[in-house]
């Protein structure tokens, strides 16, 4: 999970260097285009080939720049700015359709070389950011669901430890009551033994005799092994 989001890191910062060089490519020939049209048919027919500002394609074209920098500036959020460069991408795409770029360019084949050049890193802009924009989504829900599952596995271990908890305790209780049973029984014997007249053997305190239970009395950790080994002795 860690490894395929850095992976979409790479990709997002791929795209968006791609997408700044393809700005670089896209304003110089955007700059050439105009000198050169301006050479070819004068400042007025060159800003008749701007049209009006709200439908100019090269006016949309300077809105979706200004829109990428807004949103690599942090100005407007990634939802935002995507549903806005859909709406211009559509009505940019009108506008072109709409326009006859060989009579606009009045057949001249420099001129029409340059706008070509012009389209071509547009769209290459508006792909690498769109990519770019991809990567960038995708890394967000990748690390939603990496937090959900650390959120998990701390839930988890947390209740592994509580239980881990609660069994150390039930087991120490049950030694406690091993201890008790074994002292009632061993009082309840000497009582008896002293009572039938047998005296109790020295060899019984000798550490060789030693048994389970004198260990566990002694205070002993004892493992769950052993404490049932005790149970089927007794």
């Amino acid at each position: 999970m860690y490894d395929e989001i850095e992976r979409q890191r790479t990709v997002r910062d791929k795209e968006n260097a791609r997408a700044r060089e393809a700005k670089v490519k896209r304003k110089a020939a955007n700059e050439e285009y105009f000198s050169l049209r301006e050479q070819l048919f004068g400042p007025e027919e060159n800003n008749k080939k701007r049209g009006k500002q709200g439908d100019s394609p090269d006016f949309i074209k300077r809105k979706m720049s200004n829109l990428e920098m807004d949103h690599m500036t942090g100005k407007i959020s990634d939802s935002k700015f995507s549903d806005q460069m859909k709406s211009l991408s559509r009505k940019l795409k009108d506008l072109e359709q709409a326009n006859d770029v060989k009579s606009a360019s009045g057949n001249n084949a420099e001129l029409e070389r340059l706008h070509e050049i012009r389209e071509a890193a547009h769209k290459e802009v508006i792909e690498s950011a769109e990519a770019a924009q991809s990567a960038h989504d995708l890394m967000g829900k990748l690390r939603e669901e990496t937090k959900r599952m650390n959120d998990e596995h701390e839930l988890s271990h947390r209740a592994f430890i509580a239980a881990k908890r609660e069994a150390d305790k039930q087991h120490q209780y049950y030694v406690v009551a091993m201890r008790c049973a074994y002292s009632a029984r061993h009082l309840m014997k000497s009582i008896q033994d002293r009572a039938d007249g047998i005296q109790p053997s020295k060899a019984d305190a000798t550490p060789q005799n030693v048994d389970l239970m004198s260990a566990l009395m002694s205070g002993q950790s004892l493992s769950t092994e052993q404490l049932m080994a005790m149970q089927r002795k007794e």
